[in-house]
């Protein structure tokens, strides 16, 4: 799936967010839609199908329906048959990025990356995670990573900022001032 967004697709997502706050239904939409894009993502015949301008649009909705009625939110299966009907089912994935975007922001949740040169602890991630929900006033949705290259240290990434508190980039930094 892609993290890439767009204009059209944080309009629509934008869209699913005022459903699913009719509902107080932001996580379970999150979830169903992220169902959605893999079970596409799974079948290459539903994916030559939707992709397929020679089947109508009747017969693509009644599959969608066949394959996600009953299975998801009634809304979250009309808001598939608009995208549908607008021949914007292709727009799926960039949707479910922008939805999750707004939705964090919507609940005060920060997706963040944090890379670190070895494993950390258990302990060692409670401690992060506690000082960077302080400094950020937001619930941490942690992406853990390794990365032996910058020898110590953490990276943060979210949103758009980066800190590197990492020893090779400190080293960096020193043999350009040399």
């Amino acid at each position: 799936m892609t993290n890439q967004t767009t204009t059209l697709s944080d309009n629509y997502a934008k869209a699913l967010i005022e459903i699913a706050s009719e509902t107080n239904s932001f996580d379970q939409i999150k979830e169903q839609l992220y169902s959605i894009c893999e079970c596409v993502h799974s079948s290459n015949e539903l994916q030559i199908v939707m992709n397929n301008s020679a089947i109508t649009t009747n017969k693509k909705v009644g599959i969608i329906d066949d394959i996600f009625k009953n299975k998801i939110d009634e809304k979250l299966l009309n808001f598939l048959k608009i995208l549908i009907k607008n021949s914007r089912f292709k727009e799926l994935d960039s949707i479910y990025a922008s939805y999750c975007k707004i939705s964090n922001k919507f609940s005060n949740k920060q997706n963040v990356e944090i890379i670190s040169a070895i494993p950390l602890e258990k302990a060692q991630k409670v401690q992060i995670l506690k000082k960077l929900q302080q400094k950020l006033k937001s619930n941490i949705i942690p992406n853990w990573q390794n990365d032996e290259s910058i020898i110590a240290g953490l990276i943060f990434k979210f949103g758009d900022y980066i800190i590197d508190t990492s020893i090779k980039s400190k080293l960096e930094k020193l043999s350009k001032n040399i």
